[in-house]
């Protein structure tokens, strides 16, 4: 059965039903329009015409639609749906969000190639993506059919159904299909009123509004301003040269971030990340990218512990591990930023850097020339396949490592194409071919290590954190890790990042600060209040929010005004994702920590209104009414929660405390270890199941249980000090003392 909570951390974004509205054009003077651009810019502009931007969405018409509306139908899970026409107009007759078979016309289309996919119009201002696409590529390479996105979907109660919030288009697909997008979410009737200027990817998406150029263009002052009336210079700087005795080119004439602007134009859609602001005249595309867009750092479920893709992460995050952009590469070296291809064919595109004679060369790839092996971008860029037919190359640009393969389980190219060979053999080849490459020094293992919360990563960690020759985005990772350390060491490690002059390293500090008690966060935190990027700002807020109620703590009038401010700051940022179940939860969370909880209950019902089966939300508003003393009114939640995924460690957890409030410890002990055993790397989890079994009369397992935890979460203090109390009473004074030594 598929877990839920790969489905519930895709929910970065989200919405649902409610009054009458529609998307549609905006009339928004900033915005002149891709073809006023194209008057002047005429290459630009017939480069861009047919590419995949251009043809991001369109009004379904007999030019756009790709698919089979001649009567085809597709039959899934004992569904068949129809695809028909009515006159001009795209129909499709398919299972609503009631299960029964409905007529729906087709409003937009999503996408070009390699599939196709079916906006749906609703009357609240919902679009939804029918997750029947048409296989837009050729017969010979198996298209020009429907297929599901989801093949095991099990109908309309399936949270990945399309009619559900996860395949909402106005809050997870729009603002980057769209130019200028204008989501006007209506938390009141929990409706949209979506609009854009241009209903595609259109050139003010990337350049920005174009009033300002084209006053510049019509101005006869010989004053006017050297940035041409732009809102952002997202082009290449420099120039790459490579002499004849160099194996790769350098670049000449800037510095490597000089290109930041260009990739953080990109990077606001070409990544997985949240949205903390929107994208207008003041934070306009390739400014600080962290003042609108949160990306996820290396982390589960998200990338292999190597960095190398897993779930579906678009290309920024792994791009920035690379040694390409360290030395100054950007998108635009080689793609055409208008047309969206490729600069050169084949090996010809590597080429325009490296030397072929070095690396287009059977000594170096140690393949046939004419092979598929022989190509750079199989090797270095391996494919991963998502939405079924779309396969996705890694931008991180590696070298191969079967050697970790064998080690961490993490993929590598060369059984990625060789299917039928295993890791053994390829590791052979490899030693043979490259020996100097192999146990090179790589982060994966650390990451590996930290991931289960080993002692030995911790100092290694500050090492790898505080080198300067490691990218940035891996540095990051690895600071965001020292989180598993709840220690002055680790806090120590992130302290000194909080006055690191790049904001993602600033930000994945702050996250590791939360680990201190909240007077303790004041003090180190209070500078963040007033840094230059959003980002850090929000987190700040976030993390001082509670010392506005807290009356342990007497804050001083400027402090209380100052963090009033980025407080309110941040709700207003979080309205950018009010229409999410994820956005909603946040909203509850911050209430909780102002003891605003019949604000904080709002925001979970509204969570579970937009998402009826979001679980943390249920779980959430069941901790609710353990703080407002209604436990009673928690039980009917936790049993809906379990209802729906019976083995969820949260879930599980949650009720197996709510039985121990309500003095039924033998239920409590049940719920406690299934919590346990779903996730043995949770020590808390274990701990509390441990306590649950000592106190029900079972010393011997609850022992057990705890030295098992033990090894899971070295050095734990909670862990070693249940063992050295829990010995003592039991009279294993010697083995006790051995766990007494080590508590401080």
């Amino acid at each position: 059965m598929r877990s839920l909570l790969a489905v519930y951390i895709a929910f970065l974004l989200t919405g649902i039903f409610s009054l009458v509205a529609s998307a549609s054009p905006l009339s928004n003077p900033e915005f002149i329009g891709s073809e006023q651009c194209g008057s002047c810019h005429q290459q630009q502009y017939q480069d861009w015409r047919s590419s995949h931007h251009d043809q991001a969405m369109m009004e379904a018409n007999s030019q756009s639609v790709l698919g089979d509306f001649n009567q085809s139908s597709f039959s899934l899970n004992g569904i068949t749906s129809t695809f028909f026409k009515k006159g001009s107009e795209f129909w499709v007759n398919t299972d609503g969000t009631d299960g029964i078979l409905q007529d729906y016309k087709i409003a937009y289309t999503f996408g070009i190639t390699p599939l196709q996919q079916y906006l749906i119009a609703f009357d609240d201002g919902r679009y939804q993506a029918l997750s029947i696409a048409w296989d837009s590529r050729s017969k010979a390479e198996g298209g020009q059919r429907w297929f599901h996105l989801y093949p095991d979907v099990t109908g309309h109660k399936d949270v990945l159904h399309w009619t559900r919030q996860l395949q909402n288009w106005n809050s997870h697909c729009a603002e980057c299909h769209s130019t200028q997008l204008q989501k006007n979410y209506d938390q009141h009737s929990n409706s949209y009123q979506t609009t854009w200027s241009e209903i595609n990817v259109a050139c003010e998406a990337c350049h920005g509004a174009g009033r300002q150029h084209v006053a510049w263009v019509n101005s006869k002052d010989p004053k006017k301003p050297d940035n041409k009336g732009l809102l952002t210079d997202i082009r290449s700087h420099g120039h790459w040269q490579r002499l004849p005795a160099q194996a790769t080119a350098n670049k000449l004439g800037t510095n490597p971030t000089h290109g930041d602007q260009q990739i953080n134009s990109c990077a606001s859609c070409h990544a997985r990340r949240t949205t903390i602001d929107t994208v207008d005249n003041k934070n306009f595309r390739g400014k600080e990218l962290l003042d609108t867009h949160i990306p996820l750092l290396i982390e589960e479920p998200f990338y292999h512990v190597d960095g190398q893709i897993l779930d579906e992460v678009y290309v920024y995050g792994s791009f920035i591990q690379s040694k390409m952009h360290q030395q100054g590469v950007v998108c635009s070296d080689c793609h055409n930023p208008h047309s969206l291809e490729l600069k050169a064919p084949n090996n010809q595109l590597c080429a325009q850097c490296h030397n072929p004679s070095v690396f287009d060369n059977p000594t170096h790839h140690h393949h046939n020339n004419a092979s598929e092996g022989a190509q750079c971008v199989n090797c270095h860029m391996p494919e991963t396949t998502y939405m079924t037919i779309d396969p996705r190359r890694d931008h991180s640009l590696r070298i191969p490592r079967p050697d970790l393969s064998a080690t961490l389980t993490v993929p590598n190219a060369c059984n990625q194409c060789h299917t039928d060979k295993d890791n053994d053999w390829a590791l052979k080849h490899f030693k043979t071919w490259y020996p100097s490459r192999i146990d090179q020094p790589s982060f994966a293992p650390l990451f590996d290590a930290a991931q289960r919360r080993t002692a030995q990563a911790l100092p290694q960690l500050s090492t790898l954190i505080n080198d300067e020759s490691i990218p940035v985005m891996v540095r990051a990772s690895g600071l965001q890790l020292l989180r598993n350390y709840p220690n002055q060491y680790a806090v120590n490690t992130a302290l000194i990042q909080l006055e690191s002059t790049n904001a993602t390293l600033r930000l994945a500090a702050i996250k590791v600060v939360e680990l201190l008690p909240v007077q303790q966060r004041l003090h180190y935190l209070w500078p963040s209040l007033n840094d230059p990027v959003k980002a850090i700002r929000m987190e700040a807020a976030r993390l001082l929010a509670s010392t506005l109620v807290d009356r342990t703590i007497v804050l001083q009038p400027p402090q209380q005004q100052a963090i009033q401010k980025a407080v309110d700051e941040y709700i207003a940022s979080l309205q950018q994702n009010a229409d999410t179940p994820a956005g909603q939860m946040q909203f509850g969370a911050l209430y909780q920590s102002l003891n605003q909880l019949d604000l904080a209950e709002s925001a979970y019902q509204h969570a579970r209104l937009i998402e009826p089966f979001y679980l943390p939300a249920i779980i959430n508003q069941a901790d609710l009414y353990r703080a407002k003393g209604q436990d009673q009114l928690a039980v009917p939640l936790l049993k809906q929660a379990l209802s729906i995924e019976p083995k969820n460690a949260a879930a599980n957890y949650a009720m197996g405390l709510l039985m121990i409030r309500l003095k039924q410890l033998d239920s409590a002990v049940d719920y406690l270890e299934i919590a346990a055993t779903q996730t043995p790397e949770i020590a808390r989890y274990n701990y509390v199941y441990a306590v649950a079994l000592f106190e029900n009369g079972k010393q011997a397992l609850a022992i057990s249980i705890l030295k098992k935890a033990l090894q899971n979460s070295p050095n734990n203090q909670e862990i070693i000090g249940a063992l050295a109390a829990y010995l003592t009473m039991m009279g294993r004074i010697e083995e006790a003392r051995q766990y007494s030594v080590q508590l401080p």
